[in-house]
């Protein structure tokens, strides 16, 4: 009888630790405030090397100098930036392009040096008989999720002259204040509201689990069970959910922090996946796989 009390208790203690709401994502009514690290990129089509980009005799130099007036515009507002060429080099001497990633070049090299946003620079010299053009665009994505914070378009009009640096300053100058508020605001929304992203919740070939069993002693299915914990843990109990059958569990938008509310370290995707694998392990003995395409967390029950 004693043993049974006992067990009981652990019981209780382990299943309302699960729905408490973890240390990382809990900001208390108070959040950890972060200006934005950013790393500008020359634009690159899809499986085009950037460093043979670079290097190209006739575009490299213009890619060069797209990157740098760019940059320089970031830190004169003082944001952290990284040095394109030289974390290209740390990429590259660490092999990380043949990791066999599904993620670009470009957001290689971001994740790599934990740039929380990466600028994405494409500028095109236009010469012509009434003089020379910089056509210049920039965008900017959110390096966790690769969603969109920005896009501009801009022209420096025609001039008489081959210093594209000069005209990369003049199209730049057109809408650089537009774009960097963009940023700062999307970004303060972020740091305040919390990163959004998605979580798919499905099932392993032949798995015997459904998400209308019941799970645990108050009678939830585990779909409740599910979404009561993402409710709880979800930074500021923001958790949106699609779609749920007995087959399928999905969130089209759940919000987790920039950075861990008892730490202030950077609070990876990675991390809020972990949790639900050890949620559902922990309290009900499901197995789970977790694996994370950029800005989604899949979770597949065994």
């Amino acid at each position: 009888m004693k043993n049974k009390f006992i067990y009981c208790i652990l019981f209780a203690v382990i299943f309302n630790f699960s729905y408490s709401q973890n240390s990382g994502t809990n900001s208390g009514g108070q959040v950890v405030q972060v200006q934005p690290k950013v790393i500008v990129i020359p634009y690159a089509k899809e499986n085009e090397d950037i460093k043979t980009m670079l290097q190209d005799q006739s575009k490299g130099f213009y890619r060069r100098t797209a990157i740098s007036v760019v940059n320089n515009a970031f830190n004169s507002r003082g944001f952290t930036t990284y040095g394109f060429e030289a974390e290209l080099t740390k990429a590259l001497n660490a092999n990380l392009f043949n990791s066999g990633t599904k993620r670009s070049q470009k957001e290689i090299i971001a994740q790599n040096c934990t740039a929380d946003i990466y600028v994405e620079t494409d500028l095109e010299v236009v010469p012509g008989g009434n003089g020379t053009e910089v056509q210049l665009i920039l965008r900017a994505y959110e390096t966790a999720t690769g969603r969109a914070l920005s896009d501009k378009q801009s022209a420096s009009g025609k001039f008489y002259t081959d210093d594209i640096t000069k005209l990369t300053i003049k199209a730049l100058d057109k809408v650089k204040e537009d774009f960097l508020n963009d940023i700062q605001t999307k970004f303060t929304d972020i740091v305040n509201n919390g990163r959004s992203i998605e979580i798919y919740f499905n099932l392993e070939k032949n798995s015997t689990m459904t998400y209308d069993k019941e799970v645990g002693t108050d009678g939830d299915l585990l779909s409740e069970a599910i979404m009561d914990w993402m409710t709880k843990n979800s930074f500021k109990n923001y958790a949106k959910k699609r779609n749920s059958t007995k087959l399928e569990v999905v969130y089209n938008e759940v919000r987790i922090p920039l950075k861990d509310q008892a730490t202030g370290d950077n609070y990876d995707i990675e991390m809020f996946g972990r949790l639900i694998r050890k949620f559902l392990k922990n309290t009900f003995q499901i197995e789970a796989s977790v694996t994370y395409p950029p800005g989604q967390i899949m979770v597949t029950l065994k």
